[in-house]
């Protein structure tokens, strides 16, 4: 692998048949550097969160992710409806999602991910506006 990679992931929305594969194509590159399995089991559990987040709730969107020796930094963009309240849905448990809905008994919409995201990152960030969508931003430190 280069000393720096450069991805590119577009997700569609309500695929939930390649969830998880933005994920594994990335875990796989990550194992590929000798990258610490707590470091991937983190990375991986990160993106693919990030990832259901964009099926379920943003209309699909695009994921941008490069990596060095160093750092995997991820960047997801979709063109959502934004989220009212960001602090509130950074909460474990907090979710929009019908509790009779179709994505719930899937398993899905639990209101796990942001929190998620956060415990498995070492710098997490988030820009949303009603409307126009939500940035997700994080990075993984690598060593």
């Amino acid at each position: 692998m280069n000393p720096e990679t450069k991805l590119t992931y577009i997700v569609t929305p309500n695929d939930f048949l390649n969830a998880g594969a933005v994920s594994e194509d990335i875990k796989t590159k990550l194992s590929e550097m000798n990258v610490s399995n707590e470091i991937i089991r983190k990375a991986t559990l990160a993106i693919y969160e990030t990832e259901l987040n964009m099926i379920i709730h943003a209309n699909g969107g695009l994921i941008e992710a490069e990596i060095t020796p160093e750092v995997l930094k991820v960047e997801a963009a979709d063109n959502g409806p934004g989220i009212a309240d960001p602090e509130m849905a950074m909460n474990e448990g907090y979710t929009t999602v019908s509790p009779d809905s179709e994505i719930r008994a899937q398993g899905h919409g639990t209101g796990q991910g942001f929190s998620k995201i956060r415990k498995c990152t070492d710098n997490f960030e988030i820009e949303t506006e009603l409307g126009c969508g939500t940035t997700v931003r994080f990075e993984i430190l690598l060593s």
